[in-house]
């Protein structure tokens, strides 16, 4: 009788140890899980950083590049505005017509327009440049609160202290993040780059738009001077 006493008071303290003992080693468990997600956050925000960095220099020098050709557009259709200028002055000239009056303020106008557009060009593209650099900024906040998650769970995790209860539905959870945290920095770092795939369109206009500006209002004012000239000539 003693020695089955002896017995069940054994097996009563093992039983209570093990009892004891199971949601601390649930707690190590928790807390060992919680540092590896902690380190697949960390790791993953700090390539998004990368990634991010590296999708704004693209932008910018997509948006170097469509400037340079703007520039270029603007030169090449200014040689071409120089040359019919050119045209009408010798034209004047084997018809011994003094055509000053036509050309005075008209071709002083012509000279400046280039590099007045040309910066206009690059100042819209700059601007487009610091709202690209304003959406990456948002982009890698929206990357970084994601740790905040990471926190949250290590804050519930100390009030459980040693409650099964309150530690098995965060374990669970811990286990998800690894998979979704990861997933919802990715998803912010590619939202970020379609916005900026979307604003290159901005900067291809502002190329567009002033090669544009830069014909209508060039040949705008040679066809003036060409009417004036006519008119002195015919006469």
């Amino acid at each position: 009788m003693a020695l089955k006493a002896t017995f069940l008071l054994c097996a009563f303290l093992a039983f209570g140890s093990a009892a004891i003992r199971q949601p601390r080693d649930l707690a190590d468990q928790a807390r060992e899980e919680l540092e590896a997600l902690e380190s697949i956050v960390q790791g993953r925000i700090f390539a998004a950083h990368d990634d991010l960095n590296n999708i704004l220099t693209d932008f910018r020098t997509n948006s170097a590049n469509v400037a340079t050709e703007g520039t270029i557009s603007i030169q090449q259709e200014s040689q071409t505005v120089d040359q019919q200028l050119q045209a009408i002055k010798d034209l004047a000239h084997v018809a011994n017509v003094d055509i000053s009056a036509c050309t005075n303020i008209r071709e002083h106008t012509l000279n400046r327009l280039p590099d007045r557009l040309v910066r206009e060009l690059n100042v819209c593209v700059t601007g487009i440049d610091i709202q690209a650099a304003s959406l990456v900024g948002d982009g890698r906040y929206l990357v970084d609160i994601v740790y905040n998650k990471v926190r949250n769970l290590e804050f519930q995790l100390n009030r459980c202290r040693d409650d099964l209860l309150c530690i098995a539905p965060l374990l669970t959870e811990i286990e998800l993040d690894k998979v979704r945290l990861p997933q919802n920095v990715d998803t912010e770092v590619l939202a970020t780059s379609s916005l900026l795939t979307t604003l290159r369109l901005s900067v291809e206009s502002c190329s567009s738009s002033h090669v544009a500006q830069y014909v209508t209002e060039a040949f705008g004012i040679l066809g003036d001077i060409q009417a004036c000239a006519d008119r002195l000539i015919g006469n």
